[in-house]
This record gives structure tokens, sequence and C-alpha cells, in this order.
């Protein structure tokens, strides 16, 4: 029933949004920071000590407080593969040989090699993050659902026609390189970072 449960906030939060003409991504968004937070105060980790162990944490039949947001992780895993696929079956089926242009492609680079990194690195300029991790974060900026819901606010929020034929375009090329690139590179680049972190001296 967790499952449910978290599915049922995200569409009723969803909804109210909608109602009262707020931002449905934001609001769900929030609503799952605090059942998280909320979940934390009831199971009594905001008080409990971070040396203890998971043992220690669970109770006399040796189990961890149950949660709503624990219990619905596997069942959102299952839902995230099966939008993924749908994801890429439709975009799939909406890109044909003349939608592919050099503009398109090198907004899509831009977006990837440009924008995306440098933005990240600004961020986290005055922060201790190592190098690595700035890597990783600055390249892993996955072009998905986060793109596709932007470009339809946009348009439902009276973009001219014309520019939104083009921003689609744009965007659908972004999205199909950004699945191309980022998932072919994700392995090697997590196997290095992780390799890379194994040769840490411990603190």
């Amino acid at each position: 029933m967790d499952d449910f449960l978290g599915l049922g906030l995200i569409g009723v939060v969803y909804g109210l949004s909608l109602l009262v003409e707020a931002w449905g991504f934001l609001a769900v968004f929030f609503a799952a920071v605090a059942l998280r937070q909320t979940e934390l105060k009831l199971a009594g980790a905001g008080q409990d000590s971070p040396n203890r162990s998971q043992a220690e944490k669970a109770g006399p039949n040796n189990e961890l407080p149950p949660t709503v947001s624990g219990g619905s992780l596997v069942f959102k895993e299952h839902l995230e593969r099966l939008s993924e696929l749908m994801l890429v079956l439709l975009i799939g089926g909406t890109l044909f040989l003349d939608s592919w242009s050099w503009r398109a492609v090198g907004f899509a680079l831009f977006l990837f090699v440009v924008a995306r990194p440098v933005s990240v690195l600004a961020s986290l300029l005055i922060t201790r993050t190592s190098w690595p991790i700035r890597g990783m974060v600055g390249w892993f900026g996955v072009r998905g659902i986060g793109s596709l819901y932007y470009l339809m606010y946009a348009i439902q929020h009276g973009l001219p026609e014309t520019l939104a034929m083009e921003l689609i375009q744009l965007t659908l090329i972004a999205v199909a390189l950004s699945i191309l690139v980022h998932g072919t590179s994700v392995k090697p680049l997590m196997s290095r970072f992780w390799h890379y972190r194994k040769r840490l001296p411990k603190p």
C-alpha cells in the first residue's frame, strides 16, 4: 500500500496545485521533501546519533521503521524504467531524418559541453567539492522529462506556433542526443570515478 500512497500523494498535490494555479512540478517536489522529513521525525532519526548502526535503529524484531518513501522506491523504479522506455519510443517515433540539422546538433552540444558544465562550476565555486565530483555533476545533466515538461509549459502559456515548432525540434534532438551520449558514457565514467574514490585515503 505504501507504493500507492506515494503515487496518490503525487496525484493529490499536483491536482491541488493546478486548482490554485500553482506550479505542480515544484509542488510535488516539495511534497516529497516534506514527506521524507516527516518520516524521519516520526522514526526518531533526527534524534539518533549518526554513528548508530542499522541494527541499533531497528526495532525488537530486527526490522527498520517502515516509511512510505522507502517502500515506494521499488515501485518508483519500475515506473521510471517504464516511463524511460515510453519516452525513448515516443522520441524515436517523432524524429525523422529531415528533423536533424547542424543547428540542432550544435545547440545540443552547447548544452552538454558549455552551458551545463559552466553553470555547475560557477555554482560550486565557493564549495569544497572535489574536482572529479564537479566534473561528474557538470557532465551528467541528462535531458529528458524535465525538458519536455518545461517546453509544454511554455507552449501552454502562449508560445507562438512557429517558435513552438522550432523549440520542439531542438528539444527532441537534445533529448535524443542526451540519451545516446550520456547513456553510453555513464558506465565507464562511473567506473573510473569509483576507482578514484577507492584510491583516496580514508579519513
